[in-house]
């Protein structure tokens, strides 16, 4: 079966960019989580649980997310 020309074979990020991109992004997500959470429960115990939820299920969903998007050529400038 032919591949598509929008795939590419091998990514041109290294998985530890990866990694650290969706550490720095989840850490903004995470504060904003945070706030929104404790300013509409108005309890702080709610708003770590959520948060802490949000922060490791959000960060693997991120990293697969940029990996999937690495291989697509589509719209890159070269």
């Amino acid at each position: 079966m032919k591949k598509s020309k929008i795939l590419q074979t091998k990514p041109n990020e290294s998985h530890a960019r990866s990694i650290v991109k969706a550490v720095s992004y989840r850490l903004v997500i995470i504060i904003s989580i945070f706030i929104t959470t404790l300013l509409t429960t108005g309890k702080l115990a709610s708003a770590v649980q959520v948060t802490g939820i949000t922060a490791i299920t959000g960060t693997i969903i991120y990293y697969v997310h940029e990996r999937i998007w690495s291989r697509i050529k589509w719209g890159r400038i070269k």
